[in-house]
């Protein structure tokens, strides 16, 4: 099971809602690096022969650590991956490996000017994905 994860209020609640709902389940919690944060100017070459990208995944752990603080909290066993690019894309991405049967996304529940200025990630997850999606609300009815 995926939960692409950011630290935000949506992706806590389904973090949440994926351990709550799927106990058992191998949950892999994925942050996404947005290629605008990474650097246009030529990184070093590192001793693995990186080009920076896999340095900056590794280096996003701030809010992994917040998902691994969750899972740890609700006794949950939880994995984490790093991808880079748009969140939308760096998701799609990742199903493509096969190794997810099942993802869980939170939603911002955005509406109007909103959501068409902003977007949302977890209405084109659910259009494009070759898996089940399960969109969670955040709100009130999620602690939120």
């Amino acid at each position: 099971m995926l939960v692409p994860f950011d630290d935000s209020p949506p992706a806590r609640s389904a973090l949440e809602y994926a351990f709550e709902l799927f106990p058992d389940a191998d949950v892999t919690a994925l942050a996404i690096v947005e290629e605008s944060t990474i650097d246009y100017a030529p990184a070093p070459p590192t001793e693995r022969g990186g080009d920076g990208a896999s340095e900056l995944l590794e280096a996003r752990p701030r809010e992994l650590a917040s998902a691994i603080e969750l899972a740890e909290r609700v006794d949950g066993e939880l994995r984490t991956a790093g991808r880079v690019g748009t969140p939308t894309r760096g998701i799609l991405e990742y199903l493509e490996s096969g190794s997810v049967d099942h993802v869980v996304i939170g939603s911002h529940c955005r509406s109007g000017l909103d959501r068409v200025l902003r977007g949302s990630v977890a209405e084109v997850v659910v259009r494009h994905s070759p898996v089940p999606v399960t969109v969670v609300r955040a709100g009130p009815d999620r602690g939120d």
